[in-house]
């Protein structure tokens, strides 16, 4: 088994630097944005348009890497990116940075996409769940990291953009120094939203409703932090903090979530966690400007442990709907319902932002969009039968990341 890791490990070690990249971009695109003079719908407008360069790049992929192969795809990514995370120091204007956050998004999807079908070829069968879950582990832990890099610098800080081209030229390292043979061409092509519809409509709610609640509050959880820490000096510091206790909420409760949803109906779990979620979102709602910088922090990692989990449940409640030829399309579909809600969620939560609410309305919102989702999950239960636990598939870690990454999953196999 070690020898399955080993031969995988280069990539999970790239992915992993290029992750603390994303972390990083995560809290100085918003904070940035912010110092720039830019209100909070016209950041959420500009993570939107992130969002759609990843579908766009999420759906060229494949073509991409049959006909340059994946080293040269992730490469010519990972140059743009970086490219563009210095540009954004350069050229601190809001137009240029929404092209470089276009092509940010497209770049990420093409990178994912090139290590993860990479990442499926070089992982036999037999411990594909457990390389996958340690992959995601780690690239999730990455994106808890990031953030730090930038703690103790100013919002437009020189520093902070150089160690983000810094994460991307080095995911190079790993990836062009493998031994692993190039693998063939993903071709997983996504079911078709009514086919995905009909077939597991609680977990297509799921999934465009994390988009738009976890892509939203994300987007702007940076500028949030600014206003509920008051007694920080450095805007960075407490955005590194916020977003970290988020991060590490959905890291711990991952697992366990998951393990549940193997013993009873999944869309339940789906609707406990949506639930927590919104109890937590109104409560930092509410609090904003009043409670304790540490109180806001536990009940940000109570959030995170809620929202940024119940995709992966989602995806494993579609998955038991479906026959072992649909898996990978299945996934893949969930992949693009999920980009289409972050498109959908950024501008909401930047109208919330800036509503007669105040910044405490991001959270409101994501309270009222969570209910939703548990009310949905509870009405689905009554209009279709659990599926039966013996015929479930057991669940695995499922981050939303590119189509190539349906092919990882060892219950395509």
């Amino acid at each position: 088994m070690f020898a399955d890791y080993r031969n995988v490990f280069a990539i999970i070690i790239g992915v992993g630097i290029l992750q603390l990249a994303g972390g990083l971009l995560g809290l100085l695109a918003p904070l940035g944005l912010s110092a720039l003079g830019v209100d909070a719908f016209a950041i959420g407008l500009i993570a939107a348009v992130h969002a759609a360069g990843f579908m766009a790049g999420a759906a060229t992929a494949p073509a991409a890497i049959t006909a340059f192969g994946n080293i040269r795809v992730f490469s010519v990514a990972a140059a743009l990116a970086a490219a563009g995370a210095l540009m954004m120091h350069l050229f601190q204007h809001p137009a240029a940075w929404t092209v470089i956050r276009i092509v940010h998004g497209a770049g990420f999807a093409w990178m994912f996409a090139s290590a993860e079908a990479w990442l499926s070829q070089a992982t036999p069968a037999r411990n594909r769940g457990a390389v996958t879950g340690f992959y995601h582990v780690v690239a999730k832990a990455a994106l808890l990291i990031g953030p730090f890099f930038a703690a103790g610098a100013v919002s437009l800080d020189a520093r902070a953009y150089l160690w983000c081209g810094v994460f991307f030229a080095l995911s190079l390292a790993p990836m062009c120094l493998t031994r692993r043979g190039e693998p063939p061409r993903p071709e997983t092509a996504p079911l078709s939203l009514a086919n995905l519809f009909k077939l597991a409509p609680a977990a297509v709610i799921a999934a465009f409703m994390a988009g738009v609640i976890n892509s939203g509050t994300l987007s702007l959880l940076p500028v949030f932090a600014v206003r509920m820490s008051p007694g920080i000096d450095l805007a960075t510091q407490a955005a590194a903090f916020a977003m970290a206790a988020a991060w590490l909420g959905g890291l711990v409760t991952q697992w366990p979530a998951g393990r549940i949803s193997d013993r009873v109906d999944r869309r339940l779990v789906v609707a406990i966690m949506a639930g927590i979620s919104a109890i937590a979102a109104l409560a930092i709602g509410l609090m904003t400007g009043h409670a304790p910088y540490g109180l806001m922090l536990v009940l940000l990692a109570l959030w995170g442990g809620g929202s940024l989990s119940f995709y992966g449940v989602a995806v494993a409640h579609a998955i038991d709907r479906s026959t072992s030829e649909q898996i990978a399309r299945v996934m893949s579909g969930l992949l693009f319902v999920w980009a289409a809600g972050s498109v959908v969620g950024p501008p909401l939560s930047g109208l919330a932002f800036r509503s007669q609410l105040g910044a405490g309305g991001l959270f409101i919102l994501a309270s009222a969009l969570s209910l939703f989702v548990t009310i949905a999950m509870l009405t689905r239960r009554t209009q279709r039968d659990q599926t039966e636990t013996a015929d479930q598939e057991r669940w695995e870690i499922a981050q939303p990341t590119s189509v190539a990454g349906a092919d990882i999953d060892p219950r395509s196999q």
